[in-house]
């Protein structure tokens, strides 16, 4: 019984030939804590959701809510901001984020052959993800950030050996991953520094 349960769960594992892969087009970022003098700003924020496949349009709700919580996720444990959120006229920094996915729609049909063939012919498809923000400070420091990577999944039997470390958490991660590269660009252009330094910053021209 054993051996028949194992058999049964090695034929399931390559079955399950796919694996998902960083693009790496942003280095993985890791965020640095504040100094104790910085500047810890209340923040309002608003998040778009696009898809792009044969043209572009909004995505469902449900992607909206699951973009909307890996955004929140990456701001909340960051600890940067004191309160966050949505349209919130008092907030320090308010954030405009439109993220689109685009793919190509004609993938599904090398994945049906590949799936056709028991994952013995490979196939792959790449999920792009661009997202802009629009920040803007009350204390006069307006940037807008555009930043890009993807996804790649690759369907192929050999590729149940990397299942296990390269699945479909891959997606959130290189998202979040955005979201960490503009936390830490807006740290570098003066979003988190005390009031009176980003008024001083602006006026002398060094920040834009």
């Amino acid at each position: 019984m054993t051996k028949l349960k194992l058999i049964f769960s090695l034929f399931a594992l390559l079955l399950n030939g796919c694996a998902v892969f960083d693009g790496n087009e942003i280095p993985h970022t890791n965020l640095d804590y504040l100094k104790q003098d910085s500047f810890i700003p209340t923040l309002s924020y608003n998040v778009h959701a696009n898809t792009d496949l044969v043209t572009l349009s909004e995505s469902s709700e449900t992607v909206h809510g699951v973009v909307e919580g890996e955004l929140l996720n990456v701001l909340e444990s960051s600890q940067y901001f004191r309160r966050i959120s949505r349209v919130d006229s008092t907030a320090d920094i308010f954030m405009n984020i439109t993220i689109t996915n685009s793919g190509s729609p004609i993938a599904v049909i090398p994945a049906f052959i590949t799936g056709a063939t028991l994952y013995i012919i490979p196939s792959w498809a790449t999920d792009t993800f661009e997202v802009q923000a629009n920040v803007i400070s009350n204390n006069g420091l307006n940037k807008t950030y555009k930043f890009k990577d993807s996804t790649i999944l690759v369907q192929w039997l050999p590729m149940a050996i990397f299942y296990p470390f390269n699945n479909f958490d891959t997606v959130p991660a290189v998202r979040k991953n955005i979201y960490r590269t503009l936390l830490k660009e807006m740290k570098n252009d003066g979003f988190f520094d005390r009031k009176t330094d980003v008024i001083e910053c602006s006026k002398s021209g060094e920040k834009s």
